[in-house]
Order: structure tokens, then C-alpha cells, then sequence
């Protein structure tokens, strides 16, 4: 861990995991208070870096988490945001794949991965909750695929902010913390296309720009009618 991280006491309960699909129980998670320590880290402060020996596992409280990988050519690519709730590491097997950056000033819990893997060991439940988390970190790869692979720009973006809606509280506005360029990093296009698009979708009354961290849904059904058109 980089010595620059700041490491405080952790509370005595943190909110648990909230999935794409269902909550689960609150106690569900409550072993893990017992293992975790809370770190704190300021805008652009690596978490972990590509290659790291992958020896934990964290969850984010507040702020947001971007994981990207520098390409040979010099280009980003940022595979996934992390936002309060999730879990980052799970998937990783002997080192990280991606660097794990703050997007903003974060916090997270950081749990010993030998500690986590002992706890799945002893207690079936909370083992196939975890089990559960990897599953879905891998269909939510495999959907990005498709993303990629066959959606328009356009059609990108509507997906991009849909999924950010069911991940929050469902309301109508969404905070992006992350920028354009992390947008686009992570969706492959450029920032003046990510620009263009969310400037298309305020001129046919799809959104509102309130400004440029904080987008206001207006028609819902025809988001999701564009981001499911491929």
C-alpha cells in the first residue's frame, strides 16, 4: 500500500454491499467489520497498482473508484467505476489486473484477503454471497462486450447512465463524479464525443445537463429504450 494512504479506526458497523439485483440482508456482511480497516485517499491517489500482489480486497464508502490500464500505445482504458457499496478485488487471483485510482477524495475499507478467504471457510453463507459478487463482476464484463462490440455512440452513453441510475437510489438524477475523458475512457470514445452525445440527448428531451457532474433524466423510457436498441 502506498504510505500516503490514511488509515483510520473503522466503525463499528459499515454499510453493506448493495448488488445490481437485490439487497441483501444487513447482517449479512457483518463479519467483515471485524477485518476491516478504513483508508482514506485524495483525488488521483492510487489504491493499487497494476501487477500488485493482490493480497486484498476493499469495498468503497464514499467517493468513487476508477480501475483502468495504460495501453501499449499510450491510450487508457478504464474498465470499470466503483462507486459507494461496491467491492473491488474480488476477481483478482494472484496480482491486479488494473490500477485502482480515486476519482475523487475516497474512502474505502480495505479487508486482509487471507482474513476474507478464512471467514467464506467458515461461514457457507457469507462464502456464496462472494461467490455471487464475482458472478455478477463477470456478467457485467460480458455485457460491456457488447457495449463495445455493437452499441452506437449514442447508445453507449444512454447505457452508461442507465446503469448508473439502477446502481444508485433509482431517482432521476444521476452524479457523475468522474470527467468526460474518464467517460469516454471507459465507454471508447472520445471526450468531444461523450460531449456531443449528452448534448444530443438534452436537445431531444432526454436529460437535462444541471451541470457538468449532475444529469437530470426526463424520459426514462426512451433512455432505456436507446440503451437496449442494439
Amino acid at each position: 500500500m502506498p504510505d500516503k494512504l490514511r488509515l483510520e479506526a473503522l466503525p463499528a458497523r459499515v454499510p453493506a454491499c448493495k448488488p445490481a439485483a437485490t439487497k441483501p440482508p444487513a447482517d449479512e456482511f457483518a463479519a467483515l467489520d471485524r477485518v476491516g480497516t478504513v483508508v482514506t485517499l485524495g483525488r488521483g491517489q492510487a489504491l493499487f497498482y497494476d501487477g500488485d500482489a493482490a493480497d486484498h480486497y476493499f469495498k468503497v464508502l464514499t467517493g468513487a473508484v476508477r480501475c483502468c490500464k495504460l495501453l501499449a500505445d499510450g491510450r487508457r482504458h478504464v474498465s470499470e467505476f466503483y462507486l459507494p457499496g461496491d467491492f473491488i478485488g474480488f476477481h483478482a487471483v494472484d496480482t491486479y489486473l488494473f490500477t485502482a485510482e480515486a476519482v475523487t477524495d475516497t474512502s474505502v475499507v480495505r479487508y486482509s484477503r487471507r482474513s476474507v478467504d478464512a471467514l467464506a471457510s467458515q461461514e457457507p453463507r457469507f462464502g456464496r454471497r462472494l461467490l455471487t459478487i464475482a458472478c455478477q463482476s463477470l456478467s457485467a464484463a460480458q455485457q460491456k462486450l457488447v457495449l463495445l462490440g455493437r452499441k452506437t455512440a449514442e447508445e453507449r452513453i444512454a447505457s452508461f447512465l442507465i446503469d448508473l441510475i439502477e446502481r444508485g437510489d433509482e431517482s432521476d438524477r444521476i452524479a457523475l463524479p468522474m470527467s468526460r475523458t474518464d467517460i469516454g475512457d471507459h465507454l471508447g470514445l472520445t471526450m468531444e464525443t461523450v460531449s456531443r452525445g449528452l448534448s444530443h440527448l438534452k436537445s431531444e428531451g432526454l436529460i437535462s445537463l444541471e451541470d457538468s457532474h449532475h444529469i437530470l433524466v426526463r424520459d426514462r423510457d426512451a433512455l432505456e429504450e436507446l440503451a437496449e436498441a442494439a
